[in-house]
């Protein structure tokens, strides 16, 4: 779930506030960026504990109807919806997933009538009645189920996007690697048949120390690098060189100088990307031709040295 371009991203904010606040404090910063990494984990597993949450709200509901005089059938059959699937029987009863929420600092109830909310548009959608069709829904059909709810909620419902964004700063960065891997948690559930719940696993450790790294570099280099990039940018007016800009070089010319494993090229794709989303319109092209130039430089003076898998496509 914690990808390299997730990664270069909170570098890259932590990057820029740190020379905006003329910070010194390098492990104060570092400090925050890890938290970031732990935050993104956190609010997955608050994104797939919405399951639980809403289930207590809708059995509320269902009480509520069920003590009327004259109960409606059909919404207290809508309240029922999650008892139909195997994914939230299984993550509800599972211990390991309970352990994780367990010091989770954020929570559903802060948002006044969410659920409420979430339930009144939910039943009008064709993906819930249609679900609501059979009373024991296939394996596809549950799984396609909780896609589109999920979908739902992170792109179409306005509130839930404000809650997230009300609990978490930088919400818009990261909500599409949170979805991506909770619809990956639902289609693993029902393609194997297993729950897997993500956690910061070996993989992820390493990645984390690749980003706290990857700022530690760019911060004891930064006279040697700035040095690099105003000699090969004197085609460019200065004024133009945007801050944002010039820490994406720092932190790609980091990896071509010190990060052995990783293919230059890779480097450069990487902060092209990054420069479309985060910077000026023709910023992708301004550090295509920089570091392209800089790139042939440094490999004809033998100051890049990749191994492994950085030897590809060099």
């Amino acid at each position: 779930m914690l990808s390299r371009r997730n990664i270069r991203i909170k570098v890259l904010q932590q990057l820029y506030a740190f020379q905006q606040q003329d910070a010194s404090s390098v492990p104060a910063f570092l400090k925050t960026l890890e938290k970031q990494f732990s935050d993104l984990y956190k609010f997955y597993y608050f994104s797939l504990h919405f399951l639980i949450d809403f289930h207590t709200f809708l059995e509320s509901e269902k009480e509520i109807e069920i003590e009327k005089y004259f109960p409606n059938k059909n919404h207290i059959r809508n309240t029922e919806v999650l008892n139909r699937l195997d994914f939230f029987k299984a993550l509800s009863s599972d211990k390991g997933f309970e352990e994780l929420c367990g010091k989770l600092p954020y929570d559903w109830r802060r948002h006044g009538d969410l659920f409420d909310r979430i339930f009144i548009d939910l039943v009008q959608y064709d993906f819930f009645t249609d679900f609501m069709i059979l009373d024991q829904p296939p394996a596809d059909m549950q799984k396609d189920f909780l896609v589109n709810l999920y979908e739902f909620l992170f792109n179409e419902f306005e509130l839930f996007d404000h809650a997230m964004e009300t609990e978490y700063l930088y919400w818009d960065d990261d909500s599409a690697d949170i979805l991506k891997a909770v619809i990956h948690a639902v289609q693993s559930f029902y393609d194997k048949e297993r729950l897997k719940v993500e956690n910061i696993g070996d993989k992820q450790r390493e990645d984390i120390q690749f980003g706290l790294h990857l700022f530690e570099k760019c911060i004891v280099n930064k006279e040697y690098l700035d040095d690099l990039i105003f000699k090969n940018t004197s085609n460019w007016d200065s004024e133009r060189l945007t801050l944002t800009d010039v820490i994406m070089l720092r932190m790609a010319l980091c990896e071509f100088l010190y990060f052995e494993t990783i293919p230059p090229k890779v480097s450069i794709n990487e902060y092209l990307d990054i420069a479309k989303s985060y910077s000026t319109p023709k910023s992708h092209l301004f550090l295509n031709g920089v570091l392209d130039k800089i790139r042939i430089i440094l490999m004809e003076s033998g100051k890049i040295n990749k191994s492994g898998r950085g030897l590809k496509n060099e």
